[in-house]
């Protein structure tokens, strides 16, 4: 009976250490099993993201990026609703992810092996490395100990780390962290030489090239690594494994094909002599025409007119081709003539045709062509000819690509200057090359234009709050001595 008794207790002790050290993980497999079907159950997904000009911003459009344009791609392949949570800097971000107050961060963030031993890894998607960078003109630095200062750092960069690895071998290595500025704003002040040195992606650093040209990298401080977006770290991976296969099909259909265009492949068309002259023309030249632009836009962003105007003619209105085309927005006489205009050298004449012309362009468009790429297809009809695009939306389709999408279509453009192609082609040879260029060109200055004001209107702000802030000092310093006077 006693030998019954004893095995009894220590069968319900043994039972109980069981259950001791299987419960802390059921429990944290069943938090991870809920966490997944909180979001189908809530129908919504929280994602954290790092306001950015690239990957997460408020434009025109409403919420746009890179990043945006993928979560909410994502949240409607879960079928639910997309919630953004910004935060100021990634270190921010991935506290708020380990705390589980987002599902996701995705923010440009580089895929780095000592966050693979805290979080989850989503599918890569672009590329980019650390880079340092220097003022054009300056002295250039090729490797860590050609640099002379610090190097400035915003605060909370996912960088820092990297630094920190790299000064162990490199003691001479310097940085000072600056919780003022954003890295675009770093960025620009040493372009403007008034920091010598700050570390960014090639991405950013790419971007801030088309505002500030004198922005140079000096060497890349890390080898090209992969952004990935960072899920928190359980034992279940229902999450992950939804991602995955959405980012799969992402690169299948071509998503992420498409939204890189959107953002991404017009910096690589960096000419230093080029930028400058235009962003000294969007300076001195197109404040003399931004009202017409404004007054003609139509359907479009005026940005986006005056990009076209840019590329026609450098908004010079008396600019004439060895063609007889002429005026802002280089109209033939046939155009000007269809567009019931009599001066092709008058500015608004000028403006108000060639939108008009273009919109018209864009009408005569199938309505399977999307929304954001209609303005692609029309401006290669506006260069070459509606009939052009016909032939070239044909020949996609016999190359086994899709006429209504615009990448497809665009790489298809040169061929219309190859015998072997044009030869069974209605219209026949084009210059399909020219209106390939014609319409990167103008994707770049319409970004420049749209980066170069967001950036001055900050700068202005910033400008507005320092004197406040100034005003603020000398108002409360003043009332301090007027109270000194009176105690005295």
């Amino acid at each position: 009976m006693k030998n019954i008794a004893i095995r009894l207790v220590l069968g319900i002790a043994l039972l109980l250490w069981a259950w001791d050290m299987t419960f802390p993980w059921q429990k944290a497999m069943q938090a991870e099993q809920n966490r997944y079907t909180q979001i189908q159950h809530s129908k919504t997904l929280r994602v954290g993201m790092i306001n950015h000009p690239l990957s997460y911003f408020v434009g025109a459009n409403g919420q746009e990026g890179i990043e945006f344009d993928l979560a909410n791609a994502f949240a409607n392949y879960l079928k639910v609703k997309l919630h953004i949570e910004s935060y100021p800097s990634s270190e921010m971000l991935f506290q708020a992810l380990k705390k589980g107050e987002v599902d996701i961060a995705a923010a440009g963030l580089l895929f780095n092996l000592d966050n693979v031993k805290e979080f989850q890894i989503g599918a890569s998607y672009y590329s980019a490395s650390w880079q340092v960078v220097y003022q054009k003109g300056t002295q250039r630095p090729y490797k860590i100990e050609d640099i002379n200062g610090e190097l400035v750092i915003p605060a909370g960069s996912a960088v820092l780390p990297i630094l920190q690895q790299i000064q162990e071998n490199n003691p001479q290595l310097r940085w000072v962290i600056n919780d003022q500025f954003t890295q675009e704003e770093l960025l620009l002040q040493v372009a403007d030489g008034k920091i010598p040195y700050t570390v960014a992606t090639s991405v950013d650093v790419s971007a801030a090239q088309h505002i500030k040209p004198n922005v140079a990298v000096g060497f890349d401080l890390t080898d090209e690594a992969p952004v990935v977006w960072y899920l928190q770290n359980n034992a279940y991976s229902e999450l992950q494994a939804a991602l995955l296969e959405f980012m799969h099909q992402a690169n299948e259909t071509g998503l992420v094909a498409r939204i890189e265009e959107k953002y991404f492949n017009h910096l690589s068309r960096f000419d230093y002599v080029d930028s400058r002259s235009y962003l000294n023309a969007i300076e001195n030249t197109l404040p003399k025409y931004q009202h017409l632009f404004e007054k003609y836009r139509g359907d479009l962003e005026w940005q986006m007119l005056a990009a076209i105007a840019y590329q026609e003619s450098h908004w010079d209105p008396n600019a004439t081709s060895p063609t007889g085309v002429r005026g802002i927005m280089m109209l033939t006489r046939d155009t000007a003539d269809r567009m019931n205009i009599k001066d092709r050298t008058n500015p608004e004449q000028s403006v108000k045709a060639g939108s008009e012309y273009l919109h018209l362009l864009m009408s005569q468009l199938p309505n399977t062509i999307a929304k954001e790429d209609r303005i692609w297809f029309g401006l290669a009809a506006y260069n070459m000819g509606l009939g052009h695009l016909i032939d070239v939306r044909r020949l996609t389709k016999q190359l086994g690509g899709d006429p209504d999408n615009w990448l497809d279509v665009k790489k298809n453009l040169p061929k219309l200057a190859e015998k072997r192609y044009y030869s069974d082609l209605k219209y026949g040879y084009a210059r399909g090359f020219e209106a390939f260029n014609y319409v990167e060109n103008i994707r770049r200055y319409y970004h420049s234009i749209i980066n170069y004001q967001r950036v001055k209107e900050q700068s202005l702000e910033n400008k507005k709050q320092e004197t406040q802030t100034v005003d603020q000092d000398i108002t409360i310093k003043d009332v301090e001595q007027s109270q000194d006077s009176k105690e005295k």
